[in-house]
């Protein structure tokens, strides 16, 4: 995360991780198996989040969500790895695939069962989107005043329109 998608190489994330180089390629294949495990099958992930969000309830999921991310965010933790998706995504198709196939699909039944919706997957991609906007224009372009507002407002603001993309009709008539 620290060098870039680009800039990085096994053998020097192998150093780090103070193991050798062909343990990485044994355990993630090449270096796109070992970025996309780290970006999108991470924890960091706002769907994994809010997978976990889910199970302590649907109400004023949102806001929740919102709020989470932005303590984390704020606290320098778990921004990075979103940032290294954003701008390897492009170029990295397993990773695309394995956000969808370990995540948006299962979590796209969740979401449909849960709220009774359908479009479950648009209804997720949008609210992934959303997140890492707020996170691309609050701590890397630092707009304001979206970077300096408190996270009690961004919660209540932003969380209203993620529980609008998670429950209501999104008006596109089945398109």
């Amino acid at each position: 995360m620290r060098e870039g998608y680009r800039r990085a190489t096994v053998r020097a994330i192998a150093a780090d991780a103070d193991v050798d180089v062909a343990m990485v390629y044994y355990f993630f294949g090449n270096k796109e198996g070992l970025f996309t495990a780290v970006s999108v099958a991470g924890p960091e992930h706002p769907l994994r989040q809010l997978a976990a969000l889910l199970d302590e309830g649907p109400e004023r999921i949102g806001s929740r969500l919102v709020r989470h991310f932005i303590g984390r965010w704020d606290q320098g933790t778990a921004f990075e790895p979103l940032v290294a998706l954003w701008d390897t995504a492009p170029l990295l198709p397993q990773a695309r695939d394995m956000l969808h196939s370990s995540l948006i699909g299962p979590l796209a039944k969740r979401i449909q069962e849960q709220f009774g919706v359908a479009d479950a997957e648009l209804r997720l991609e949008l609210v992934a989107s959303h997140l890492i906007g707020l996170a691309f224009a609050r701590y890397q372009l630092k707009i304001e005043p979206l970077a300096s507002a408190g996270a009690d407002r961004l919660a209540a603001t932003i969380g209203a329109t993620i529980d609008r993309y998670l429950t209501d009709p999104l008006g596109l008539d089945g398109r």
